[in-house]
């Protein structure tokens, strides 16, 4: 469905064409509408949104205008505390209330956003898929691990939602229920008031509607600037080799659209880099859950057990030597990707495969290694009618939005 951008919607509202109590009143509908199938949301408190609301309204009637996220309905992602709801991360077990908001919930907040619950999570943000549909192909998975947050946003929930990324967990369920995917460079928004799932790896970002929607969700959250993108060039680039183990149609939409581009000459072995962040993030996960899988390892799904085992199976030269090899490699970096360059790729290997997976990060886990800013833009359709999107991968969030735009 066809949803305002966070701009127009701030418009409206300050032309007094919508207020606040409105907006966040529509989302709610749509949740009682459409949620029952599908299954974005763990939480949802509407009387405290609505109360938010109200009081946001207020303010602008004061004077007091907190920017262009000033009661804009969000979702945050089930591993993120929020005041006044547990973070279950995918589990029946965690159901102590959180009495304090992890900063980036405060930086938005700040900002004027009206938080309305908790979005699904696959269990602590690992591979085991979640109830969530893919509105956009209900048969079909919506990706993992931000699950909850892409279906919220495509489907109209909210306005925009927060995910985390630690291999492919914002860009890949952006890109198969078709909206836009922004994972910041690491370290960016504070992973404090987070389960981690690899502190090595985990990141924080937005999934919203368009790519002007993000840049506004990036920037409450980083509480950094962006400039104006159209007044930076840059020298865009596609990826070839790896990023050729794509299906059909995710081959043809890149050559339709870049294949008039330089190849851009990369000196990283992807496979080997692959395999090294799979041994890190596995390391990290059973270091992270070494108590708690003590105490609850029968609810542990399949492929979280699996990590974690596998994890606390590796000796620790060999978790040693995947952090040595991140560090060398993000050092690298500047030696081949020049600020002014970005890279343009498939998202995804494939549309949205079934919802007995959560799809294959390949695309997308090591851009969250090497921590560079990547952004997943729907650009066409599958024969089947199944999004399919690009990803532009940068030093900088400034560059590959500027990329973006040129596309």
């Amino acid at each position: 469905m066809k949803v305002p951008s966070i701009a127009e919607l701030a418009l409206r509202i300050r032309s007094n064409q919508l207020t606040i109590p409105d907006l966040v009143g529509i989302c709610l509908k749509r949740i009682d509408e459409v949620d029952s199938e599908i299954k974005a949301w763990v939480n949802v408190d509407s009387q405290h949104a609505m109360q938010e609301a109200y009081r946001l309204q207020n303010e602008l009637h004061a004077g007091q205008d907190r920017g262009l996220l000033h009661g804009i309905p969000m979702g945050i992602k089930d591993i993120i505390d929020v005041a006044g709801y547990p973070t279950m991360a995918g589990t029946d077990w965690r159901v102590d209330v959180c009495t304090q908001h992890a900063p980036l919930v405060q930086n938005l907040e700040g900002a004027g956003a009206v938080i309305l619950g908790k979005t699904v999570t696959t269990q602590f943000a690992g591979f085991d898929p979640s109830v969530t549909r893919n509105p956009a192909a209900p048969e079909r998975t919506p990706g993992g691990s931000s699950s909850g947050s892409a279906a919220a946003v495509a489907s109209g929930m909210c306005i925009a939602a927060i995910g985390s990324q630690t291999g492919g967990s914002i860009n890949r369920p952006a890109s198969f229920c078709g909206v836009v995917g922004l994972k910041p460079a690491f370290g960016e928004v504070s992973t404090s008031g987070v389960v981690p799932l690899s502190p090595h790896l985990d990141h924080m970002g937005p999934i919203a509607n368009t790519v002007d929607d993000a840049v506004i969700c990036y920037q409450a959250l980083s509480e950094q600037a962006v400039g104006r993108m159209e007044s930076i060039q840059v020298d865009v680039l596609r990826m070839d080799g790896f990023f050729r183990q794509a299906e059909t149609e995710l081959i043809q939409l890149i050559d339709d659209l870049a294949g008039h581009l330089k190849p851009l000459p990369c000196p990283v072995d992807f496979d080997e880099l692959t395999m090294m962040h799979n041994r890190l993030m596995a390391g990290d996960a059973a270091r992270v859950h070494q108590d708690e899988f003590a105490i609850y390892k029968d609810g542990y799904e399949v492929h979280m057990t699996a990590q974690i085992e596998g994890g606390r199976g590796q000796s620790q030269e060999d978790y040693q030597e995947a952090l040595d090899y991140q560090l060398q490699q993000r050092q690298a970096v500047e030696s081949w990707l020049a600020e002014d360059q970005v890279m343009m790729m498939p998202a995804t290997t494939s549309p949205p495969p079934g919802m007995e997976t959560t799809g294959s990060p390949k695309f997308n886990s090591p851009w969250s290694f090497l921590g560079l800013p990547s952004l997943s833009v729907p650009k066409g359709t599958s024969d089947q009618g199944f999004p399919l999107c690009v990803q532009f991968v940068g030093r900088s969030v400034q560059a590959v939005v500027s990329a973006a735009r040129q596309f």
